[in-house]
């Protein structure tokens, strides 16, 4: 017949094992959550600057306009040696 591993006290024999130390890979995580959280933040009050959410829907907002005069066509040809031929 066929033992059966057992599970019981016998794993927990033996001294108790310490927690690891936080490395630098954990503080990484950490930071970069705090970097993300921030941003998340900052993103949603500039969002706040443009009016309520749905930003994209503009009625009754009528866009600037303005009119630019044509420029002059006089045309001033100066003295040049390059233009003669």
């Amino acid at each position: 017949m066929s033992r059966r591993k057992s599970t019981g006290p016998e794993l927990a024999k033996g001294p108790p094992e310490q927690k690891q130390r936080t490395n630098v890979y954990t503080m990484m995580l950490i930071i970069s959550f705090a970097a993300i959280c921030l941003a998340c933040a900052l993103l949603w009050m500039e969002l706040q600057q443009y009016g309520p959410y749905p930003w994209w829907k503009t009625e009754g907002v009528t866009p600037a306009t303005s009119q630019v005069s044509p420029a002059p066509s006089t045309l001033v040809v100066l003295d040049a040696p390059f233009a003669r031929m």
